[in-house]
């Protein structure tokens, strides 16, 4: 008897069970790879707002910020981002703790969060531009040779 040349239906199965398995994987993986671009874009974008939130806070024209949180909205990315800071004491009665958490939604997981400090502002000293406070002159100082003259 001989014998046909070619796979057998068994042979085509497991073949396809092997490539199915494989291709299962393969899609897995991709899809884990897609998952885990879009997470740090989010936090990526999550820890700039928190960044400018410090930066906004910290450059403040306050004097100096009381304590408590404050919660917000920030645009970016065409996205609306809620944040919150809160101000806090420290051991030193001179600085001030801000932490400033970033979340994508009302309730969502934070996705960036910024820890700042910011230091009590020095005594402002009076003016001394005003009228009948004594300014002292300094004597010019002499050109530097060759400055301004021709031989």
């Amino acid at each position: 008897m001989k014998r046909a040349i070619g796979f057998t239906l068994l042979e085509v199965l497991v073949a396809l069970a092997v490539l199915a398995i494989a291709m299962g994987a393969v899609i897995g993986a991709t899809t884990q790879s897609v998952n885990t671009v879009g997470a740090l874009r989010d936090q990526t974008f999550a820890g700039w707002v928190a960044l400018n939130k410090v930066n906004e806070l910290l450059l403040a024209p306050t004097a100096w910020p009381n304590e408590g949180s404050r919660k917000g909205e920030a645009e970016l990315a065409n996205r609306v981002w809620r944040w919150e800071a809160r101000f806090g004491k420290t051991d030193d009665p001179d600085m001030r703790r801000l932490e400033v958490t970033v979340r994508a939604g009302e309730t969502g997981p934070i996705l960036g969060k910024l820890v700042a400090f910011k230091g009590r502002p020095p005594e402002k000293k009076p003016d001394q531009t005003q009228p009948g406070s004594q300014i002292p002159q300094r004597a010019p100082s002499p050109a530097p040779r060759g400055a301004g003259t021709k031989p």
